[in-house]
């Protein structure tokens, strides 16, 4: 999904309620224990208005965030027969799309998803699971982009699910408003923002897209691969944090002695160019292995270095086997720095501009290997101007 369709359906739950398109909720609390304590299926637009904005704001957090990082496309595996006859969509995809097609009504449904998801959700404290029903009637547009909102070219026939913890409040002493006074008031339960939450079909192209997940993690760094495994048949590509990770192996490694820092600071420019022409056609900046290998080549890495490019890639990638290669990439916005670059070793740490790097060089100056930086403007020490 590009960010603009991200965006499209996220304005969706910034409406006035009767607007969202939402017309019917589900949810089931679960507890500590993973007993499922209560479960409740309403029509959205007779609970109270203040309630109903509450809910589209925890949904409108479901599309929150950094794209690749806490908003992921999945494309959940299929089912191949070897036959390849019949019906190829896995049970996962199955079972979302009969939550969509009986409209939350049929329990059977509701309860064989609620199954799973506390099968395979990992969280010891109490949480929610809530799931929104809504159609949208995606507007046409004119060759200048503008919406024509009497001119619907399909309805995006979809639901949304949050999965929030449940925290108790803290007792202590309040204003009670209904008896204009001060008392201790008693500890309750309140449902915080979702930790995990998605968005099926996905929206790709101003249009439903039942192959595609769009998946959300408030954590970066362990997004529950498992779960989105388990649950939409899609096993999630690695965190930011491991992609980041498993790439300096892999550069390390295959650039072995050839790893000088104009080498690394080229690699990086790389990158981030690969990361802006690709924003700028609003594309996910999705590097795969022939990508990192053209990156290393065209900065110079000995073609010896790269003999074993194809085995060192696919070893440190860090997938599981069952990921077939072509699967396998990294996001190359989750590897390099946005505004700064840190350079570092075990006595200093510094930062430097990322359009700024050609002011970085090593010398070597009385024998000793220096890192030299350029100046050109005034150097300061804790706010206090220095002279050089």
């Amino acid at each position: 999904m590009k960010p603009s369709d991200i965006s499209e359906i996220k304005r969706l739950y910034q409406l006035d309620p009767e607007r969202s398109g939402i017309h019917r909720i589900s949810g089931c609390y679960i507890n500590g224990e993973k007993a499922q304590v209560v479960r409740f299926t309403e029509n959205f637009l007779t609970l109270p208005e203040e309630e109903r904005f509450k809910y589209l704001e925890i949904f409108r957090k479901c599309l929150s965030g950094t794209k690749d990082r806490n908003l992921i496309l999945l494309r959940p595996r299929q089912v191949h027969r070897e036959d390849h006859s019949g019906d190829m969509t896995g049970e996962e995809m199955k079972l979302l799309q009969a939550l969509i097609e009986t409209d939350l009504k049929d329990d059977s449904v509701l309860q064989a998803f609620y199954d799973k998801v506390v099968e395979h959700f990992q969280y010891i404290d109490n949480y929610l699971i809530l799931i929104a029903r809504q159609n949208y009637d995606v507007p046409g547009r004119t060759m200048d982009g503008l919406e024509l909102e009497d001119a619907s070219e399909e309805v995006y026939r979809h639901m949304i699910c949050a999965i929030c913890p449940v925290k108790p409040t803290k007792p202590g002493l309040g204003y009670d408003p209904s008896l204009n006074a001060f008392h201790n008031l008693t500890q309750g339960q309140i449902v915080e923002m979702p930790m995990n939450g998605f968005l099926y079909p996905a929206f790709i192209e101003r249009s439903q897209d039942p192959d595609h997940v769009l998946y959300y993690s408030k954590d970066t760094v362990d997004i529950r691969s498992d779960f989105a495994d388990a649950v939409l048949g899609s096993g999630a590509p690695l965190a930011a944090a491991e992609q980041k990770e498993s790439f300096s192996d892999l550069l390390t490694e295959t650039m072995g002695e050839d790893g000088d820092l104009s080498t690394v600071l080229q690699i990086q420019d790389s990158l981030r160019t690969f990361v802006k022409e690709k924003k700028e056609a609003e594309e996910s900046p999705v590097l795969k292995k022939e990508d990192v290998r053209v990156i290393l080549t065209e900065c110079g890495i000995d073609e010896q270095r790269m003999e074993d490019f194809d085995q060192r890639f696919d070893a440190l990638s860090r997938y599981p086997e069952d990921v077939p290669i072509e699967e396998r990439i990294f996001v190359a916005s989750n590897l390099v720095p946005t505004r700064s670059l840190e350079v570092k070793n075990a006595d200093f740490t510094i930062r430097i501009n990322t359009d700024r790097t050609e002011l970085l060089e090593t010398r070597v100056i009385d024998g000793r290997k220096c890192l030299v930086i350029g100046l050109e403007d005034g150097v300061s020490v804790n706010g206090i101007p220095v002279g050089i």
